[in-house]
């Protein structure tokens, strides 16, 4: 009887001996730490926008009525801190006459814009290790953009047509608002070559026409707001 006691006792303390240190060696698995602001939505290599806002198209007049901007984009994540990032910009018109005795409202498609362009984020690694939000999308930002609008005025009927291109150097900052919100505002300068009205004189009459060169100075400034997926 003893011996059976004293061998249940053993058993009993060898397979708890052998528990403790299975769970001692046990690998422990590691979960990465998130980046503070990086969401399922921002992990991923592109971020597909859909916004509005005061940007490029956006006008606001007596006789031409309210012209509102929407911005269907795509930003691409190449590699950490440079994207590449490409809109389409279409604006729709309401509240437009064509004179003061004109009583009718017509809704149309205005300008269309495009932008490609090319991002470089910067100091994110600053910005993570003061605890702010970061990620391939998010923080403060120098680019690169060219820009080419279209333009169509009803008063001549004559659809959309080419209206100028511009390049231009931008600083901005991009930060997110809860899970599928967005923010980017930026400014910035650079180059257009629209059409400039010039007079030249034939004969003894002075005529009208236009030139694009040497282009102007163009200055850009915009905040949009935008949902992303």
């Amino acid at each position: 009887m003893l011996s059976r006691v004293f061998l249940l006792s053993s058993l009993l303390l060898l397979g708890k001996n052998f528990t403790a240190a299975a769970q001692t060696s046990a690998p422990v698995e590691s979960v990465a730490p998130v980046a503070s602001g990086e969401t399922a939505t921002t992990s991923r290599p592109v971020l597909f926008k859909l916004g509005t806002g005061l940007i490029r198209g956006a006008e606001f007049s007596g006789y031409a009525g309210v012209t509102v901007p929407f911005a269907i984009g795509a930003e691409y994540a190449v590699k950490p801190g440079w994207n590449v990032y490409v809109n389409a910009v279409p604006g729709i018109n309401a509240g437009g006459r064509q004179n003061s005795f004109d009583r009718y409202k017509y809704v149309y498609l205005r300008t269309v814009t495009a932008d490609l362009g090319v991002r470089r984020y910067y100091n994110q690694e600053k910005r993570r290790q003061k605890g702010r939000s970061t990620g391939p999308f998010n923080g403060n930002y120098v680019a690169l953009q060219s820009s080419s609008v279209w333009y169509n005025s009803w008063y001549y009927n004559r659809g959309l047509q080419y209206d100028y291109s511009t390049l231009t150097a931008l600083w901005g900052m991009q930060r997110r608002l809860g899970g599928h919100g967005l923010v980017d505002a930026y400014a910035g300068g650079g180059i257009a070559n629209d059409r400039q009205l010039y007079h030249e004189l034939i004969g003894n009459t002075y005529s009208y026409k236009y030139k694009r060169f040497p282009p102007r100075l163009d200055l850009e400034l915009g905040v949009k707001l935008s949902l992303v997926f």
